[in-house]
């Protein structure tokens, strides 16, 4: 008897946080960034469910702290949505590299002392893409050296004048 009663406790906190629904929208992200660089992706969450829920979320595995969510912990009503920013922005110092890693959004009753929820993993595909050498075209880069080449030759042909 001792021991029905904690059993019941759990399976009825268990039961109620599976009856927990959450969905997003879309089932995958993609990033594509060079180091240094931003690129913001929008995940939209559902309460699928009647009765209002707490939803955190965050990104797990290979560089989750390359990543901000704003906002990462929120409250929807029954049926209520709700647009997330997943922004990547690896270090100036990332190496070119592809690598697959997780967003998760759980789903958590308000106010329960046991957090147990139910939640979705999103994949995540990042390309961190080679950082160029000059980011300007190479019209630009030749009409600067051609000025700097112009300008010290005068420069030349003036003391040579002058000093002669």
């Amino acid at each position: 008897m001792f021991l029905v009663a904690p059993l019941l406790g759990v399976l009825v906190y268990a039961a109620s946080a599976l009856a927990l629904s959450v969905g997003v929208s879309p089932g995958k992200l993609a990033y594509s960034v060079r180091p240094g660089g931003v690129e913001i992706n929008t995940l939209s969450v559902v309460n699928q469910d009647s009765e209002a829920s707490d939803f955190e979320v965050y990104v797990e595995g290979e560089n989750s702290e390359w990543f901000t969510v704003t906002p990462g912990s929120f409250t929807l009503g029954g049926q209520e949505q709700k647009s997330v920013e997943i922004a990547l922005a690896p270090p100036i110092t990332a190496p070119p590299q592809e690598f697959d890693t997780t967003v998760c959004v759980v789903s958590l009753t308000p106010g329960a002392d046991l957090r147990i929820g139910a939640g979705i993993k999103v994949s995540t595909h990042v390309q961190v893409t080679a950082l160029p050498i000059m980011s300007f075209q190479w019209w630009i880069v030749a009409a600067v050296i051609l000025v700097v080449i112009v300008i010290g030759a005068f420069i030349l042909w003036r003391r040579r004048v002058r000093y002669g």
